[in-house]
């Protein structure tokens, strides 16, 4: 999946893996990920230190999303996004045309409670506070007095394990093959409609969704370490910007070719793909 910006949406993996790629200098050497960070579903989303419910930053309001149905206040969310032309700029998805295309972008996206399932998902409501939260702490809920404060959706944090639609990288830009066996790869992307652009509540919203994780951290046994990755085009320069913001080191570039598909107002065989990670639990 590819990281979107507080100007673009996230996109998701490219169709096709005969790349190039030029590695980041200074940076050492990584392996590849496999399938061994593959657990059960029932392993991976219930656990005894869940995802924080509600995360406040001075700024923001974000609420883990489990499940949206239809008619639900989290379906109109995810809705309201995917069918926003410019907030799903970057989205190989498209712009949703039907609640239909909704559906399928939140079945993709919500954690799966299916046995044989083998993926850890989570996924952030992010919502601006209309009023000062001045005095609360990041991360903590803030006074009782404050649950009544208004809020509007602006966008989604989501993460994801990797399985066998995410983008293959070469070794050198992933994690050695032998770490998978305790470390958990996760992959991070964001959406935001303009009316949250260009304000820094991608930053906000990520560091503080890096933080949760931190906090969760029997949610990813039997996994006791975290590495998460994120995948930027070079065409997105908000989104570099962010990851720098973020703590993100960069490990590479990568060069996809492959089947064409539209994307950013233009169909696409090739593109450079800025890759990223940082551990955040060790």
């Amino acid at each position: 999946m590819l990281v979107g910006s507080s100007k673009r949406t996230s996109k998701l993996s490219y169709p096709c893996r005969n790349t190039r790629f030029r590695k980041a200098v200074g940076n050492q050497k990584h392996g590849r990920v496999d399938s061994a960070n593959y657990v059960k579903s029932g392993e991976a989303q219930q656990r005894s230190d869940p995802m924080d419910p509600v995360v406040f930053t001075p700024r923001l309001k974000l609420i883990l999303v489990t499940k949206a149905e239809r008619g639900s206040p989290e379906f109109e969310w995810f809705h309201e996004l995917l069918s926003n032309e410019k907030a799903t700029w970057w989205s190989i998805y498209g712009q949703a045309k039907s609640i239909e295309d909704t559906e399928r972008v939140i079945k993709g996206s919500l954690p799966i409670n299916k046995e044989g399932e083998h993926t850890y998902r989570v996924v952030y409501a992010v919502h601006k506070v209309l009023e000062s939260m001045s005095g609360s702490v990041e991360g903590e809920m803030p006074p009782a007095e404050r649950g009544e404060i208004p809020t509007e959706f602006v966008g989604l944090v989501t993460l994801k394990s990797l399985d066998d639609r995410s983008l293959v990288l070469p070794e050198d830009l992933t994690l050695p093959v032998a770490a998978a066996i305790t470390t958990l790869t996760i992959e991070i992307a964001y959406s935001f409609l303009p009316i949250g652009w260009g304000k820094g509540y991608a930053t906000e919203s990520v560091k503080a969704v890096f933080e949760s994780c931190k906090r969760a951290r029997s949610f990813w046994s039997p996994f006791s370490k975290l590495y998460i990755r994120a995948i930027v085009n070079e065409c997105n320069p908000a989104s570099l910007r962010v990851m720098d913001k973020t703590g993100m080191t960069k490990n590479g570039v990568y060069e996809w070719t492959g089947k064409a598909v539209f994307l950013a107002g233009e169909w696409r065989e090739r593109d450079s793909l800025h890759i990223f990670g940082m551990h955040l639990i060790e």
